[in-house]
């Protein structure tokens, strides 16, 4: 379940974007954070599995008409393609008629969810 970033889940989502590489250093990944805290147009999204623990996090870039995928985490034991195929159809269900995106790292995800949308 897509559940939105409140302030009372900042250790939470910090402790879900730790698992990315280059954001291992704690004054990167607080920088990370802030930079999407500071503008409406940058939500950050928590995953939440069916016994209510977060698994998974987004950050994401609200354009015009499309929604780019910044960052993906998930706990290492839900990296899935279900965990993560159900965070991206939720996003995409939250934005209709916007197309999802990636960045360099993310978008071979987005496209592998994206042929999985249409069944190819």
């Amino acid at each position: 379940m897509l559940v939105n970033y409140r302030s009372d889940y900042e250790k939470i989502a910090m402790g879900l974007l730790s698992f990315v590489p280059e954001l291992k250093p704690l004054a990167r990944l607080q920088q990370e954070m802030q930079w999407h805290l500071k503008s409406e147009s940058r939500p950050v999204y928590l995953w939440r599995d069916e016994d209510d623990h977060f698994i998974g996090i987004g950050c994401c870039e609200v354009g015009e008409d499309y929604v780019l995928i910044r960052r993906l985490s998930f706990t290492p034991t839900n990296r899935t393609g279900r965990d993560i195929f159900g965070l991206l159809s939720a996003i995409s269900d939250k934005y209709p008629g916007k197309r999802l995106m990636g960045t360099l790292e993310t978008q071979p995800i987005v496209t592998n969810w994206r042929r999985m949308q249409h069944g190819q």
